[in-house]
């Protein structure tokens, strides 16, 4: 049961089939959240592919926290996106 301050984080990526839902405390940084989505998306980093979450239309600074993404809103949906660089 989530806490009464917590924050429904949902992750949606192309490649999974299934969004990743996990209640997070509003000061959990954007990386925290990032490491559990692929964790449960199984992806792992092969080194060419840059993963990063998306909202609003902007890349998700890794130091965010959900409550400033989230402002005062009890939910906060976040794209996962990949980027492939040349390694």
């Amino acid at each position: 049961m989530p806490q009464p301050h917590e924050i429904k984080i949902t992750v949606t990526s192309a490649l999974a089939e299934h969004p990743y839902q996990h209640h997070y405390d509003p000061q959990v940084t954007a990386t925290s959240v990032l490491s559990d989505s692929l964790t449960a998306f199984g992806f792992t980093s092969d080194g060419t592919t840059r993963y990063y979450l998306f909202h609003d239309g902007h890349e998700v600074p890794p130091e965010a926290t959900v409550g400033e993404l989230a402002g005062h809103a009890k939910a906060l949906h976040l794209k996962l996106r990949t980027e492939t660089t040349n390694g």
